[in-house]
């Protein structure tokens, strides 16, 4: 069972996936032998750079930003991952920069996102290449493009 909670701090919720979708692009990655809980927090582009300084002491906006909390069950035996916080402004610039389709960029990120919320990292070439396996292996099953050919 999956629990997704999504909250929005900006006001234009044009194109941002249902949550339906999502939980689809979710559960293709996660253990079916598990409840799981998420939250995605969608905002604006303000909000994603004081957050970015805030968690990453980085001056700029981003595209994500994902706070792992690995491990911890709550009262009804489900995992708490933790949340992700995508900046849809900064999205859809990139969707347009990269030439992907809105809701394949979309994917793309909230896949990523949840990849490093079950442990994936890219912090070095093995951690990365098995990350990229995966969000490739991922985005195919939906008949997406490999994101990472660009």
């Amino acid at each position: 069972m999956l629990k997704l909670n999504i909250k929005y701090s900006c006001k234009n919720k044009k194109n941002i996936p249902t949550k339906k979708i999502i939980k689809k692009w979710i559960k293709k990655i996660t253990k079916k032998s598990i409840n799981y809980i998420f939250t995605i927090n969608v905002v604006n582009k303000k909000k994603m750079i004081k957050l970015n300084f805030l968690y990453k002491k980085k001056k700029k906006e981003t595209n994500i930003l994902s706070f792992p909390i690995i491990n911890i069950l709550n009262e009804n035996e489900k995992l708490i991952l933790g949340d992700l916080v995508i900046c849809k402004s900064v999205l859809e610039k990139e969707s347009k920069k990269y030439k992907f389709k809105i809701k394949e960029y979309w994917a793309r990120i909230i896949i990523h996102g949840i990849l490093h919320l079950t442990g994936y990292q890219h912090n070095n070439f093995l951690n990365r290449k098995n990350m990229e396996k995966k969000e490739i292996q991922t985005m195919k099953s939906f008949g997406f493009k490999n994101p990472y050919y660009i």
